[in-house]
């Protein structure tokens, strides 16, 4: 891992520029209109949310598993891997990463079907359609599209150090940490480093 973000996979190899987006997301804007694509990522990333709600992760591990998703279909349409199973993968890949620990197969599964069963069915009327093998073989594919790289640089930390500054920290830190974290439904976690994700 790099010392700083500057130096990181995360800086040379995941800033993407917009008109770079644009045109990696061209396939499925022949399908999609720009507002119907965006709205099918703030679904999915609400169903990482609530997914890991469940599971009772940090919002650290829903945080990188939002942007290894969003990550994944920069780079390629939502035709190439089913976004509910990319979804799943990216939980339980950011569950490793961020030192959350394992979560077990059967509890994914579990989770998974439930979840998709109380808070999403209006969506997905039958059960969650995917086995742990399923999940295990797309890590593999999401882990070989990244190239490894796997460290993410959040926005926490800075807009932490930036509110210390101020010296408002009870006023404005809770509401600075809902802004960053609805930021995840959006494409700034592609464009942009996460110290000027803060300040915003």
């Amino acid at each position: 891992m790099a010392g700083n973000f500057w130096q990181s996979s995360h800086y040379q190899q995941w800033l993407i520029d917009k008109q770079d987006l644009i045109r990696e997301r061209q396939i499925d804007s022949e399908v999609l209109s720009e507002d119907d694509y965006q709205k099918i990522f703030i679904f999915f990333a609400n169903f990482i949310q609530t997914l890991g709600e469940q599971l009772k992760v940090r919002m650290q591990v829903v945080a990188t598993a939002t942007v290894y998703f969003k990550r994944f279909y920069a780079r390629n349409s939502l035709k190439c891997v089913d976004p509910l199973l990319l979804a799943t993968t990216s939980v339980f890949l950011a569950s490793k990463v961020e030192e959350f620990g394992v979560i077990s197969n059967s509890r994914l599964i579990s989770t998974c079907q439930t979840v998709v069963k109380t808070k999403f069915s209006h969506a997905y009327p039958q059960e969650f359609p995917f086995r742990i093998q399923n999940v295990l073989e797309c890590e593999f594919y999401l882990l070989e599209m990244m190239d490894c790289c796997l460290v993410l640089y959040q926005p926490y930390r800075p807009l932490v150090t930036y509110v210390q500054d101020l010296g408002h920290e009870e006023e404005i830190l809770s509401l600075g940490w809902r802004l960053v974290n609805d930021s995840l439904r959006t494409d700034v976690c592609l464009l942009y480093p996460p110290d000027r994700k803060s300040v915003v």
